[in-house]
């Protein structure tokens, strides 16, 4: 069975590098910009999103 937070941190993953595939072949924004928005996606949100549900479930 998969635990709440994994399944988050696994779903942010998957658009985050579905976000980083696609910037690269639909615009052209520059290897910093990209490399910004997969770890915004894929690291800081998931993080955001897993504490807001953990606060969220202890109350």
């Amino acid at each position: 069975m998969v635990s709440r937070e994994n399944a988050v941190i696994l779903s942010f993953m998957a658009v985050g590098l579905a976000l980083g595939y696609g910037g690269r072949v639909a615009t052209e924004l520059s290897d910093t910009a990209l490399i910004g928005v997969v770890l915004f996606v894929g690291v800081v949100a998931p993080q955001l999103v897993v504490g807001y549900l953990d606060s969220d479930a202890s109350e």
